[in-house]
């Protein structure tokens, strides 16, 4: 039976990756928990979706469990409590189940699956439960990366190779795209194509939304400046090469467009591809955590989830961060014009690339 992954709901994330085969969609979110509010609030979640779907075959919703210790009958029960609830020609679409013991599926799946849903199940509770899944912007990321250095065409399982995702991640990035209509696709397999300022908009937005942001400050008040910071870096990288940080912001933004209309860098923003931030003490022990977003920070981490490292640019001495994060940290920093700017020189660099090749 052939599928296909598509993107999720307009209205917000409300379920992990949508199935499409010929026997009908499915709405499927995945929970990493024993909380029943949880449990509850995934059914919810995929009630509003169903509800809102546009589809010309009606889609059904399941929510997956993974390191769970509920019961196969407290599953039932739950689901047939909250089935009771809510309005009746929703309630035979919402389904429950979760990953047992060595792969087995328990619970209820919607009727006549088939075993690539199943399959899909597995594979997006184990990333669930390794705590590493990519996530879609990673994938994102890394095809803009391609894109910059005339890379052409990648099959899924290239992108899976390089990014670490999963097959559904990989495939529900390409639909993401696919909307955008930034997505060349052939034979050979997919490639971003020239987005237009709207499609860059949304691809940074998501960025932004996909990170944690960690904020540095100096309480003397007497702050280093983002390129002495970057001097200090590089010792960093010197004594730990396996470090996964990259420069962001505006300085990383240089690294690719030298040209870049920014006298000076307001701080240092780097992103930080394995959440250990410990090097930050090497880097300047005087900084300290704030919470407060409206502080004057020296150093700002963009923190990502499950991705391997940035995608290498090949260049010596500094480590720039995808160019997806420099844009997306200049959307942050307020720099619109610049920013729009940034992608102008960012597809001059990609024809650049493309004639080379």
């Amino acid at each position: 039976m052939d599928s296909s992954y598509l993107n999720h709901s307009p209205e917000g994330d409300l379920y992990d990756v949508r199935w499409s085969s010929p026997d009908g969609d499915v709405l499927i979110e995945v929970k990493r928990t024993t909380n029943v509010s949880d449990l509850r609030d995934g059914l919810v979640a995929l009630s509003y979706a169903l509800a809102q779907d546009r589809s010309q075959r009606r889609a059904r919703g399941l929510c997956v469990l993974t390191k769970t210790r509920l019961s196969e009958q407290r599953l039932r029960d739950e689901l047939a409590r909250f089935r009771c609830v809510i309005r009746p020609d929703l309630s035979s679409l919402i389904f429950l189940a979760a990953v047992a013991d060595r792969g087995r599926i328990v619970g209820d799946l919607p009727p006549a699956p088939g075993e690539n849903l199943e399959r899909v199940i597995l594979d997006l509770a184990h990333d669930e439960s390794s705590g590493g899944r990519v996530s879609r912007q990673s994938v994102k990321a890394f095809l803009v990366h391609s894109w910059l250095v005339g890379q052409g065409p990648q099959s899924m399982a290239a992108l899976k190779r390089a990014t670490g995702a999963s097959y559904p991640t990989v495939a529900a990035t390409l639909a993401d795209l696919r909307g955008l209509g930034v997505l060349a696709e052939s034979p050979a397999g997919a490639m971003l194509h020239e987005p237009s300022w709207e499609a860059w908009r949304h691809l940074a937005e998501r960025q932004i939304a996909d990170r944690k942001i960690l904020r540095f400050v100096d309480p003397s008040g007497h702050a280093r400046p983002p390129e002495q910071l970057v001097r200090r870096l590089q010792g960093v990288f010197e004594k730990n090469p396996g470090t996964k940080v990259a420069i962001g912001g505006v300085l990383g933004a240089f690294d690719y467009d030298p040209e870049l209309d920014i006298s000076a860098a307001p701080r240092l923003d780097l992103s930080v591809y394995d959440n250990d931030t410990r090097f930050m003490r090497k880097l300047d022990a005087a900084l300290v955590q704030t919470a407060d977003p409206t502080a004057k920070a020296a150093v700002v981490l963009h923190l990502h989830r499950g991705l391997k490292s940035a995608p290498d640019r090949d260049q010596p001495g500094r480590r720039a961060a995808s160019a997806l994060d420099c844009l997306a940290d200049l959307l942050e920093l307020g720099y619109q014009a610049e920013a729009r700017d940034f992608t102008s020189a960012l597809a001059r660099l990609a024809r650049s690339s493309t004639h080379k090749s």
